[in-house]
């Protein structure tokens, strides 16, 4: 598998996805949130504060839609695996339902 990263786009994702939350987060607060607190902040401030959280708490391991720009790699033959267990399991039960009817129209 290949391992290598592509670190311009990935800093650019982190880069894009920073100045859109902090501009989220400060718009929010700057017309909701600070009329009643009293307290305004900039943009810049915003941004640094986002930053740091990140760097602190770093990227969960979810499979949100806003994890688009996770540098793990989805591994395809697990997946295949499963659903071909899946699969396996209920072609059993399929077999085990047939056999059962097969056994009540043998005893009509």
């Amino acid at each position: 598998m290949n391992n290598k990263v592509d670190w311009i786009n990935l800093i650019g994702s982190y880069c894009l996805f920073a100045f859109i939350y902090s501009a989220v987060i400060w718009a929010i607060w700057s017309f909701l949130f600070a009329p009643f607190f009293n307290i305004t902040f900039t943009y810049l401030q915003v941004l640094g504060a986002y930053t740091i959280a990140r760097l602190f708490f770093g990227n969960t391991n979810t499979n949100y839609i806003s994890n688009i720009y996770s540098q793990k790699p989805v591994d395809l033959d697990k997946i295949d695996n499963y659903i071909k267990d899946f699969q396996n399991q209920l072609d059993k039960e399929a077999e085990e339902l047939e056999k059962k009817y097969e056994d009540l129209d043998k005893k009509d």
